[in-house]
């Protein structure tokens, strides 16, 4: 039986990993798992420290424990505040484990990450055909201080870290082998996605389904129909989002969390003068994200017969309606001042790109990594950052990301807009599971930073094993292609081709 032909096959660089390549592909994840293990049970790195007596519920985004215990599917039902499938994974394991939910959670999500670690060592070697890389690849994020970090976490990064990464590879089955399943898996993935996190948005899909298209080599009629079903289902998540509070989206958060953006670094006479020309509502003299009773004399009083919409916590019934309020008014602020918007937006770009372990509710536990725990600190050249920060007035720190998120994303896209010239010695910048990475950094970065200001390095965590991936792949592909292009011109000027002339 011979190898389905693709363009990543026929250009000879896009390889399939044999026995050995998956065996050293899996030793970093297998080594992950035994040193979070090890952080775990011997240094106290614990989902459920340092979270309060109930560490479930003092994330805000988590649907609190009575409801799931009580009427979970009810609660589900009625959640704006968060897309489902987090909260619904919670709700299973609380069902099946009761008071272990949370061990049991921290388990599954090492699991998960010893998964992601093994999908990037995987991607490598399939992307740039050296095993060095590889593995290398692989160690580096198996020791990455942030997987440990947010694998004691009780939130939804490990999970939404792992699909974004199980996406790519998906893409790449797809590719090698011309298989639709793969590409429907790979949609299912990013219908999983738009259900796990506000931030991926359903019209995320009218991209994933060109890439899964190509990916699969076509769909036939019953392929198109699931991939219909699945594209479905968040539309219709949305949907109901739409009849119960009102919104076309996955979070009824989205205007606080913009006016927070908007806010910050305004003069308070420019705020004053546009609350007194009535520009603004009443909610802006409150802190963004407050609890909703105090709003109520504002007029938003509404109440519920669903429990979970009574409490007075950001799942209240009346929190999208103040959440429109918010929009309205960070819309007004950011068109009066746009240049102070985009001043913002670079602040919030320095956050982004800072380490990933040094989000601040991960502070607790991060000492009990040792000096594992300050790794990527140093490796991404932190101290030097913010050394520049001070020295010169930036406004704003970052990390060696600063520099790389738009480098590779200019590279890549430079060798997109010349891939036609290419030739056999270099990888196809244009193949799917190449744009599905370089597609997803860049939407990360946007919307992570044009939406969000205080917990941007957490968005960042989600893409940083495909970043990794998209590098390694991209400056193999450049450095390739510039040997290729130097063996032609040694090829047309060299002694031989002077000889050939001179013959002519």
């Amino acid at each position: 039986m011979t190898e389905p032909t693709t363009p990543a096959h026929r250009n000879g660089f896009f390889r399939r990993p044999g026995v050995a390549g998956v065996t050293e592909s899996l030793l970093p994840g297998g080594l992950h798992i035994l040193l979070a293990l090890y952080f775990w049970m011997g240094r106290g790195v614990s989902i459920v420290h340092d979270f309060g007596p109930e560490p479930w519920d003092w994330f805000w985004q988590n649907i609190p424990l009575r409801h799931l215990q009580e009427g979970a599917l009810r609660s589900l039902w009625h959640l704006h505040a968060q897309p489902p499938l987090w909260n619904a994974l919670g709700a299973v394991l609380l069902e099946v484990f009761g008071d272990a939910q949370l061990l049991v959670l921290q388990g599954l999500q090492i699991v998960l990450g010893a998964g992601t670690v093994t999908l990037v060592a995987l991607l490598v070697r399939s992307l740039t055909g050296s095993r060095r890389l590889s593995l290398g690849a692989g160690l580096a994020m198996a020791v990455h201080p942030a997987l440990f970090l947010y694998e004691a976490y009780a939130l939804y990064t490990i999970l939404g870290m792992f699909l974004v990464t199980l996406g790519a590879y998906l893409l790449v089955l797809a590719s090698r082998r011309g298989n639709a399943s793969f590409a429907l898996g790979f949609i299912a993935v990013i219908v999983a996605l738009t259900l796990t996190r506000s931030l991926f948005h359903v019209i995320l899909l009218a991209a994933a389904v060109p890439l899964a298209l190509r990916a699969g080599g076509g769909f036939g009629r019953r392929q198109w129909i699931v991939a219909a079903l699945l594209c479905l289902v968040p539309l219709a998540w949305y949907g109901k989002n739409r009849a119960q509070a009102g919104f076309f989206g996955g979070s009824s958060w989205y205007g606080m969390g913009l006016w927070r953006v908007a806010l910050y670094g305004q003069s308070p006479a420019r705020l004053d003068s546009l609350y007194r020309e009535g520009r603004f509502s009443d909610v802006v003299t409150r802190t963004p994200f407050s609890i909703p009773s105090e709003y109520r004399a504002m007029g938003f009083d509404a109440t519920s017969t669903v429990p979970l919409l009574s409490d007075d916590n950001l799942h209240n019934v009346n929190v999208p309606a103040i959440s429109r309020e918010y929009n309205q008014a960070a819309r007004t602020l950011i068109l009066s001042s746009p240049g102070r918007y985009l001043r913002t937006v670079l602040v919030a770009y320095g956050n982004f790109s800072a380490p990933s372990s040094e989000f601040t509710h991960l502070g607790n536990n991060k000492p009990r990594l040792g000096w594992i725990g300050s790794l990527d600190r140093w490796v991404l050249l932190r101290p030097a950052f913010q050394a520049l920060e001070v020295r010169f007035g930036l406004g704003f720190t970052g990390s060696l990301y600063t520099l790389l998120f738009p480098a590779v994303l200019m590279s890549h896209l430079w060798l997109v807009l010349r891939a036609r010239r290419m030739r056999g010695h270099t990888a196809d910048p244009r193949h799917p599971a190449v744009l599905y990475m370089a597609g997803m950094v860049g939407y990360t970065v946007v919307i992570g930073c044009a939406m969000e200001l205080g917990e941007n390095v957490r968005f960042k965590a989600l893409v940083e094993p495909v970043l990794l991936v998209l590098v390694l792949t991209v400056a193999r592909t450049l450095l390739r292609s510039a040997a290729g292009a130097d063996a032609e011109a040694e090829a047309h000027h060299g002694p031989e081709a002077e000889i050939r002339g001179g013959l002519g």
